[in-house]
């Protein structure tokens, strides 16, 4: 009888070679997850910024179909479409913390340009990730 107490007791319970080896697969897991999610959150701060874009171009849009023209830069630019009745009641930011730029230009059919500086918060410095009304 002594000897089935003894073999309950040595096998109930998990020994601290299972227990860390659970532990180290739970954090290989996670950590994997981790660095794949990374790309998709970047991407989805992009498409954040093309919807900003999108709606901001929008409102423009009626602005100039009211108003007879887009806001001149000088004067008032996008904060022009800020006030009650006028579309925002506050301009949106964009996903990294930066205000939208929005500049007349003439070489484009549209006559503005609106974009964000993008993730390195930099305005046309080559680097490509500026993201604009106009890329699609």
């Amino acid at each position: 009888m002594r000897h089935s107490i003894q073999f309950r007791r040595s096998a109930g319970g998990f020994t601290l070679i299972e227990i860390m080896l659970v532990v180290g697969i739970i954090t290989v897991l996670m950590g994997s997850a981790i660095f794949m999610l990374t790309g998709n959150l970047e991407f989805a701060k992009e498409q954040r910024a093309r919807g900003d874009l999108q709606a901001i171009v929008t409102q423009i849009r009626l602005y100039e179909m009211k108003s007879g023209g887009v806001p001149l830069e000088e004067s008032a630019g996008l904060r022009a479409l800020v006030g009650k009745g006028k579309g925002f009641e506050e301009l949106p930011k964009d996903p990294w913390g930066q205000d939208y730029v929005y500049k007349m230009d003439t070489s484009s059919a549209k006559g503005f340009k609106v974009y964000s500086k993008g993730p390195d918060r930099k305005d046309d410095n080559g680097s490509g990730d500026d993201i604009s009304s106009s890329r699609k």
